[in-house]
């Protein structure tokens, strides 16, 4: 089991990059992969935001550990943060559920990385717990929806309920 409280901050910081990358990168191809409008504008927000999240934590990291090299890891610890897995096979509301699964425990690991470090990067990374915890919210939204109606992903609202 992985310890937030013991394991290095280094290697913590590390784990969140790469897990900002995979999300961005998961949220760009669900924009591709998806014709609603509105769908593919929320996952390119969404990898907008995850990039950007990408930049807070490099600024971050070189604030609290100034002397230290960042290494970022091929793949992120899964008892830390959840993959979201594309396959064919994947419905949308599948692929909502698991990126939902993925948010919630973004925020629970930020909000624990939160108890480590001092003022404003406590600051810093509450706020992250938070804005993961919105994207949760919104993508529960989507979910919703995507169980309501069959095609959501592949039409235009007014298409999807008419």
């Amino acid at each position: 089991m992985f310890d937030i409280a013991k394991a290095s901050l280094k290697d913590l910081l590390g784990f969140a990059i790469r897990s900002e990358i995979d999300s961005n990168q998961v949220y760009s191809d669900l924009a591709d992969k998806y014709s609603n409008p509105l769908l593919k504008e929320k996952f390119q927000w969404l990898a907008f935001e995850e990039n950007k999240h990408r930049e807070t934590l490099e600024k971050l990291f070189e604030a609290l550990l100034p002397r230290e090299k960042l290494e970022i890891p091929a793949e992120t610890s899964e008892e830390l943060f959840k993959k979201i897995t594309i396959t064919p096979s994947s419905t949308l509301v599948d692929l909502l559920y698991q990126a939902m699964e993925s948010e919630k425990k973004a925020e629970k690991f930020y909000a624990q990385l939160a108890d480590r470090v001092e003022s404003q990067s406590r600051k810093i990374l509450e706020y992250l717990s938070q804005v993961e915890h919105s994207h949760y919210t919104m993508l529960n939204g989507e979910y919703l929806l995507a169980q309501e109606f069959e095609d959501y992903g592949e039409k235009d609202i007014d298409k999807v309920v008419t």
